[in-house]
């Protein structure tokens, strides 16, 4: 009888590359993600601290242009990091949908190989009926041969 061969071998095989690219497609968009995660944290932290340096100052008295720069430079902060909270946003946004696609190119992949598991269990079925044949032949004919 002829060897085993899996009739949706080819798409799994396409499956198996699709998979290993959106792993890694995933795993820029997490990084990618983390980046952006990083820059609106950091981003933040200087805020809080020109926060302080300005209570600081203004404690002990400022002038009104040295207002004005605080006042100029916190407006400007929250823009970047509305900027950077929207990119992050984006990126986490990306992350997600690759992985949505990873999960559903294993379940096919899981599909694909129980498919295979069911063709193979077919195939030595089929195998073990036609050795059955084989030796019911062998029998049936030593046992006409002999009455012969």
């Amino acid at each position: 009888m002829k060897k085993f061969v899996f009739s949706l071998s080819a798409l799994y095989e396409v499956k198996k590359t699709q998979k290993d690219k959106l792993q890694t497609e995933f795993a820029a968009a997490e990084a990618a993600y983390r980046a952006a995660a990083e820059k609106k944290t950091s981003l933040e932290n200087t805020l809080a601290e020109k926060k302080n340096e300005f209570e600081v100052k203004a404690s002990t008295g400022m002038t009104v242009s040295d207002l004005r720069g605080y006042a100029f430079y916190f407006e400007e902060m929250q823009e970047y990091i509305k900027a950077a909270a929207s990119e992050a946003d984006k990126a986490l946004r990306e992350a997600n949908h690759k992985r949505s696609e990873l999960v559903s190119i294993f379940k096919e992949i899981k599909v694909l190989e129980k498919l295979q598991e069911k063709q193979y269990s077919e195939y030595l079925k089929d195998l073990e009926k036609s050795e059955t044949k084989a030796v019911e032949d062998i029998i049936s004919f030593n046992v006409s041969d002999k009455n012969a």
